[in-house]
């Protein structure tokens, strides 16, 4: 009789591991077996959330679990060379981020580009009878002496340390955040007071505000390309995503619309599906398909 139990039992044990092994995770996401978390970079600026959440959605479709990192820039860029982050879509060149692709040369792959031509500089509300960096000096104190900054590893804070040193402007860059710039540009235009501040597209500050960027004689400042960048090691790790990454392009425009929707509180990653969905001959296209 209790040889007869102990059979029952173990002839009940095996069929429970049988149920719970048919059960598991790993058969029914064999799909996705194999495939590693794709891990993107993102920085507090609101023009890259939108690429930042079509990668992400993407790699998702082609499998992948998804993690995005938040950080300041020159943290992204040291998680990125060191294989923490495998992504990060707002490399700018040839000049905001210029220093650090330096730092880290060799690190750091770029892969296709996302935009074209996206200007960058200082910018004055267009009722400030000023034109040019150049016609800065001099006038400081109609300016407080600053120059409004906003996160302190922004690469256009580091281009912006060269232009006042470039010039000989007695002026102060101001660290700070994006949001707390464009607070205090806000205040400056309702009093129509004089304001320096940082400017680039794509961005709603243009729409937002009657501004006009400086002319920059030294050409310091230029137009730049957005550009992914890529731990080297993601080609072979997530080579369907590296494919996309080589094709995937998002005009300035189409940024700043949804921008424009991302004010009036629309979900990033809600606009990130209806674009890829209003986009889909092309992003089948560029993965190949």
């Amino acid at each position: 009789m209790l040889r007869k139990i102990k059979c029952i039992t173990v002839c009940l044990l095996m069929l429970f591991v049988v149920i719970v092994g048919g059960c598991a995770p790993g058969d029914k996401d064999a799909g996705k077996a194999g495939k590693e978390t794709i891990k993107i970079g993102q920085v507090p600026f609101e023009h890259e959330w939108i690429p930042v959440n079509i990668i992400k959605r993407v790699a998702e479709e082609l499998g992948y679990s998804t993690e995005i990192k938040e950080g300041d820039v020159g943290i992204i860029f040291l998680g990125l060379s060191r294989g923490d982050i495998d992504i990060y879509p707002d490399v700018w060149l040839p000049t905001v981020h210029s220093s650090y692709m330096e730092q880290y040369k060799g690190q750091i792959e770029l892969v296709g580009t996302l935009y074209k031509n996206a200007p960058t500089g200082w910018a004055v509300p267009t009722y400030v009878d000023i034109n040019s960096i150049d016609e800065l000096k001099g006038k400081s104190q109609l300016f407080g002496a600053k120059i409004i900054g906003a996160e302190p590893g922004a690469g256009m804070m580091e281009v912006s340390r060269k232009v006042i040193k470039e010039y000989g402007l007695d002026y102060t860059l101001v660290e700070g955040s994006t949001p707390a710039m464009l607070a205090t540009v806000k205040k400056a235009i309702q009093s129509k007071d004089p304001i320096v501040f940082l400017a680039w597209r794509p961005h709603t500050m243009f729409q937002d505000f009657d501004i006009k960027i400086l002319k920059d004689p030294k050409n310091i400042w230029s137009v730049d390309d957005a550009r992914n960048g890529v731990n080297p090691g993601l080609k072979e790790k997530a080579p369907d995503l590296y494919k996309f990454l080589s094709n995937f392009q998002i005009s300035i425009d189409e940024i700043e619309s949804m921008m424009v929707e991302m004010g009036k509180g629309e979900k990033v990653d809600k606009l990130a599906e209806k674009w890829i969905n209003n986009n889909r001959d092309k992003v089948n296209e560029w993965l190949g398909k």
